[in-house]
This record gives C-alpha cells, structure tokens and sequence, in this order.
C-alpha cells in the first residue's frame, strides 16, 4: 500500500470516539504492481483515519476512479467500486476489524457486468485458548 499510494495530512478530526489524523491516499503514477491482485491499486484513490494517539488506523475509504483490466481481458474494476473497514482496540494495543463493507462494480472477460455488495460486522472477540499438545 506505501508503495502504491502518495498519502497527504487533509486535516485532524473526531471519529467514533478518536482523534484522529485524516489523510488522503492518491494513486502513485510509477507504481508498479507486484502481482495480478495489486493492479487494481492503479485505478484507487481513498482516504484514511489514523488514531493520533495509538497511530493505528480507525477507519479506511477507498474507491476506484477509473477502469483497471485485471489480467488484460479476464476482468475490468469499474467506478462505483468501493470499500470500507472499521477498526476498534479490542485488548490493549490489539486492534481488530469491526466492520468491513464493500460494493463492486465489475466486468467479466469485459462483457458480463458483475455487481455485488457485502457488509459485515466483527464483535466479541476473545482470545483463542491454547489447545494442548500431543506428546
């Protein structure tokens, strides 16, 4: 993500009960993507909430600005897609996410649109006991 991104401070707010830094993240025109996953960077820009306290990140947007093809013709990502995910501490300095959404607008071998939305909340987290060892 640092590498695909210039991030710019847009300001200092109040968030689901944080301080935080706002900075706006904007496609960095020499990436280049690593891997087939990361080719939809190119086409984002968002924006992110970073708890000024713990440095941890409280909220973050993105949305794609315009078309990206994924593997030439097996998928475009059009405008329209977008995506949030919610973070709170859960022990300590543990974060965790407690709410990820997502709307995609997409296009399958460029000619079969594909829509979907999803919007789930995470709650209760507990730490995992330790299962004992086989000996």
């Amino acid at each position: 993500m640092t590498a695909a991104f210039d991030f710019h401070l847009a300001g200092k707010r109040h968030l689901n009960g944080y301080d935080v830094y706002v900075l706006k993240a904007t496609p960095r025109k020499s990436y280049k993507p690593p891997d087939r996953d990361s080719q939809v960077l190119r086409g984002m820009e968002g924006t992110l909430w970073i708890d000024q306290r713990t440095f941890q990140w409280v909220k973050v947007e993105a949305h794609v600005t315009h078309p990206v093809r994924i593997e030439g013709f097996l998928a475009e990502v059009d405008p329209g897609t977008k995506f949030e995910v919610e973070k709170r501490p859960v022990t300590g300095d543990v974060w965790m996410a407690s709410r990820y959404s997502m709307k995609s607008n997409a296009k399958i071998m460029l000619l079969f649109p594909h829509r979907g939305q999803e919007d789930e909340s995470y709650f209760n987290y507990h730490k995992a006991s330790e299962a004992p060892v086989d000996q």
